[in-house]
């Protein structure tokens, strides 16, 4: 009986992420999320990129999140290669992703 459980959820599982995996799997020629490891370095998904020669468009979370395209066919492997922890299709990701990093004013003489 147990193990019959332990099937059917992992079957759940799996048949309920397949979808999500589907939309947000790379595509050719488009934009990529690239994401680096929670532990790296800020600017460690920049550095990715540039280690596989693509072209930096955006990022995120101190450099921890780019978006970046290539024109190479093989420019997702490269990333990997590279070091990064998930690749992702970057217009799908995009949305999810502040416009800009929050700032702070700080008015003279207010203390605010």
């Amino acid at each position: 009986m147990m193990r019959q459980i332990v099937i059917a959820v992992a079957f759940a599982l799996f048949a309920g992420s397949m979808p999500a995996a589907l939309a947000l799997a790379p595509q050719p020629g488009a934009p990529v999320a690239v994401i680096a490891f929670p532990w790296a370095a800020r600017g460690a998904a920049v550095q990715i990129v540039t280690a596989a020669d693509g072209l930096l468009l955006d990022t995120h979370r101190h450099g921890k999140v780019a978006i970046a395209t290539s024109g190479a066919a093989d420019f997702v492997a490269r990333l990997y290669r590279s070091g990064a922890a998930v690749v992702l299709d970057g217009s799908a990701l995009s949305g999810c992703l502040p416009t800009a990093e929050p700032q702070r004013l700080f008015l003279k003489g207010t203390g605010i």
